[in-house]
Formats: C-alpha cells, sequence, structure tokens
C-alpha cells in the first residue's frame, strides 16, 4: 500500500458507492457493509431507470423508489 503525499484533514471518513441494487439480496448486504467498514459514514446512490437502460441494463425489476 502506498500512503498519499498529501495530508488529509481530521475527520469522519466519508465512503461514497452506487449501484442498482434491483431485487436486494444477500451479495448487496455483504458489499455494503463492506464499504461500511472503511469509513465512519456509508453515502449511497441508487442509480435510475433512466441510467440502467442507458448502459443496457433492461431487465430491472423493482422501481427506483421500491430499490
Amino acid at each position: 500500500m502506498v500512503k498519499a503525499r498529501t495530508k488529509r484533514k481530521k475527520g469522519p471518513v466519508k465512503v461514497i458507492t452506487y449501484g442498482t441494487f434491483d431485487l436486494f439480496h444477500e451479495g448487496h448486504r455483504r458489499i455494503l457493509e463492506r464499504a461500511k467498514a472503511l469509513g465512519d459514514y456509508l453515502i449511497v446512490g441508487v442509480t435510475t431507470d433512466h441510467f440502467d437502460e442507458a448502459r443496457g441494463k433492461l431487465n430491472t425489476v423493482d422501481s427506483i423508489v421500491t430499490r
């Protein structure tokens, strides 16, 4: 591991991730737990149906509201 050359300000560490999380399952839960373990706060974004369609993922089952 290489240490960053700049000093980071002290304070809470925020981890940000995103995903589709369609038909939420154990694998989703595990990856979110691993991400949370990297910092003090976990911010999770959920991709929109439009974003998923644009990247070719046309088989989402749950709406963004449900996800």
